[in-house]
């Protein structure tokens, strides 16, 4: 008997180490709740991000059409069209022996997010450029005019990207960049 004994002594102590059925559904509310609270904040977090997402999305083209033109030896124009709201890359004129067909095969493009939209561009030949399509011309060599692209948000949240002529970097400030800021000679 006294090992029988010990047997179910072992069972009991075995079956109390589990959950209740209650318990875990008061697990389970309470994740909810949490839940309840966290996911407006993330979709607040991701809604308003959607700004520098873009920013660092228009970044890399730039980078890249100044790749394509100098891997070219072909002038490129980054192309905006605010009716599509879209960034195109493409070369200006095709080279030497090449169909237009074959140059816009080549073709890079970027569309902004809902909410972001394109404020205007300051170039340093071209003036303030708003309205219809807005042009940045890469030289074949890969260089670029002095250039402040304006993207503003629907919540009113602005950020400015700085083109500097010979693109070592490509410099992003938060509000409004001015023309005259020194950030383009710098």
């Amino acid at each position: 008997m006294p090992v029988f004994a010990a047997a179910a002594t072992r069972c009991r102590a075995a079956n109390r180490g589990g959950f209740t059925l209650v318990e875990l559904l008061v697990v389970m509310v309470l994740m909810g709740v949490i839940a309840s609270f966290a996911v407006p904040r993330i979709g607040d977090f991701i809604y308003a991000d959607r700004l520098k997402t873009t920013v660092r999305k228009l970044v890399g083209l730039i980078h890249r059409s100044a790749q394509m033109a100098r891997q070219d030896q072909v002038p490129y124009l980054l192309t905006y069209k605010p009716g599509e709201r879209l960034f195109v890359v493409a070369p200006e004129v095709p080279a030497r022996g090449e169909k237009k067909e074959a140059a816009a095969g080549r073709e890079e493009r970027l569309s902004l997010a809902d909410t972001v939209t394109i404020r205007d561009m300051w170039s340093w030949f071209g003036g303030l450029q708003a309205g219809d399509a807005m042009n940045i011309r890469f030289s074949k060599n890969g260089y670029v005019e002095p250039t402040i692209i304006h993207l503003r948000q629907e919540d009113g949240q602005e950020m400015s990207v700085i083109l500097t002529p010979f693109l070592g970097k490509v410099k992003v400030e938060e509000g409004y960049a001015p023309p005259e800021t020194q950030a383009l000679f710098q």
